[in-house]
């Protein structure tokens, strides 16, 4: 049994459910020093046993991954009380690819990435919000957002699974279901564990 499969039949349906948690994920890294964040994202698409999620090359959560951090993806689907913890590799996603899903961003995500090109790295510090909205207004005035380009700093990310662990808690005996799934040889193997 695929566990992909399971989630995105799972997505569909917390779709059709109008499930807020639907389209995001949350990913927990730990960079080289052991240092711990969570972010919650937009999960882009799933591909295979691929989950793509798209950043920016000035993020903390960028440079923990691509300099030997570990992750952790936790898709949590309220509407089914179905929760999946992922991990696995990364894989950076070709500049092409990420060109082509950038035009299809929100207009306020594509202004983001020019106030980080502009201002500073995400997550840095400013003075105030204000300042914030100002440099927005000013890229609105300075810029049709439909002519402007995917700055350089741009980057796509895959999450590459080889290990989903599944938790069940929508069961009347309150006996949650818990399955933990590894790739191995392209072959997904199940165990049962104890909730």
């Amino acid at each position: 049994m695929d566990p992909v499969i399971n989630i995105k039949n799972d997505r569909a349906e917390a779709r059709r459910l109008e499930d807020s948690n639907a389209d995001i994920c949350f990913l927990a890294v730990a960079d080289s020093e052991g240092q711990v964040s969570v972010r919650t994202l937009v999960l882009r698409d799933i591909v295979d046993n691929r989950f793509v999620i798209f950043v920016n090359k000035t993020s903390p959560k960028y440079k923990a991954l691509t300099t030997g951090g570990n992750y952790q993806l936790l898709l949590w689907y309220t509407a089914l009380q179905r929760q999946y913890r992922i991990s696995g590799t990364i894989n950076e996603l070709e500049t092409d690819i990420v060109r082509t899903n950038w035009y299809r961003r929100p207009k306020g995500s594509k202004l983001l990435d020019y106030v980080y090109q502009e201002m500073g790295d995400q997550s840095s510090e400013i003075e105030s919000r204000q300042i914030l909205v100002d440099k927005i207004n000013q890229l609105k005035a300075d810029h049709s957002i439909d002519e402007m380009e995917p700055p350089a700093q741009v980057a796509g990310i895959e999450l590459i699974a080889d290990r989903i662990e599944m938790l069940d808690l929508n069961r009347e005996d309150r006996i949650h279901d818990r399955q933990l799934y590894r790739l191995e040889d392209g072959k997904w193997s199940r165990t049962t564990l104890i909730p």
